[in-house]
């Protein structure tokens, strides 16, 4: 991790589950970490618990104007594109576009916001951005249908993103986690999920192969590996169980893959 130490990185949706997760592992590594979050409280929380040079900044992830200030004053190596809101859990007959769309006004918007400003500024050669997305991509369960949609179109994205970025010498990552119950929106959704089948949590949990459950802490050191490891320098796409991470090969497809 030598060549993170000293270095700078921002966390969009940095100060609880994956996104804390991210910046306890950058901060270990020894980088200078902005998170970035609308809780104040969880912020002040994550500063006074985690040990390391990291910084805090309040605000909303689609914000144009915070995007470029936090950018152009700071200059990041890395940049964790992990914001993202809870999914509304409807089928799909019930729902109203506004509810639908939840996910693309915050998850994807956030991301074209920073990764924009990244591109106009432009970051070094050499940084890097990291798209977090999610395993659900490809799922086909109605009543995630707009989350669905919107962890798909991030991976559409990173890879587009990944073609102009590299004429500047910028890498571009994405990562898909696995659903989990050790964060807030895993452990919403398995209950719902489970309200819906008429089951338990602990049998969705089993249904669905989430235990060992994938854990921030994991998450962190995911990322880490993605920007340092030396096997995963050709790859662009990851996967990301409880037992390590999937990289995905070039010709792999996205939905299928």
């Amino acid at each position: 991790m030598e060549q993170l130490k000293g270095k700078t990185a921002v966390v969009t949706g940095g100060s609880r589950g994956f996104g804390r997760g991210i910046v306890e592992a950058l901060a270990g590594a020894g980088m200078r970490v902005f998170a970035l979050a609308r809780g104040e409280a969880d912020l002040a929380r994550l500063q006074a618990e985690v040990p390391g040079d990291i910084h805090t900044i309040s605000g909303e992830a689609t914000d144009s104007i915070l995007a470029v200030k936090t950018i152009q004053r700071e200059r990041p190596q890395v940049l964790v594109l992990n914001a993202g809101s809870f999914a509304p859990i409807q089928d799909l007959r019930y729902m109203t576009w506004e509810n639908f769309s939840a996910n693309w006004n915050v998850d994807v918007k956030a991301a074209f916001v920073w990764a924009r400003e990244a591109l106009l500024a432009p970051l070094d050669e050499g940084s890097t951005i990291v798209v977090v997305s999610s395993l659900a991509a490809g799922s086909d369960f109605t009543a995630i249908s707009g989350y669905v949609a919107a962890k798909t179109a991030q991976i559409a994205f990173a890879r587009c993103l990944a073609n102009e970025a590299g004429q500047f010498g910028i890498r571009v990552r994405y990562l898909m986690p696995n659903l989990t119950p050790e964060t807030e929106l895993g452990n919403s959704s398995v209950r719902i999920f489970a309200r819906r089948a008429g089951v338990d949590a602990a049998t969705i949990i089993e249904r669905q192969g989430l235990e060992p459950a994938l854990t921030p802490h994991r998450v962190g050191f995911a990322v880490l590996d993605i920007l340092t490891h030396p096997d995963y320098a050709g790859n662009q796409g990851f996967k990301l169980y409880a037992h390590g991470l999937q990289p995905l090969a070039a010709e792999d497809v996205i939905l299928y893959a």
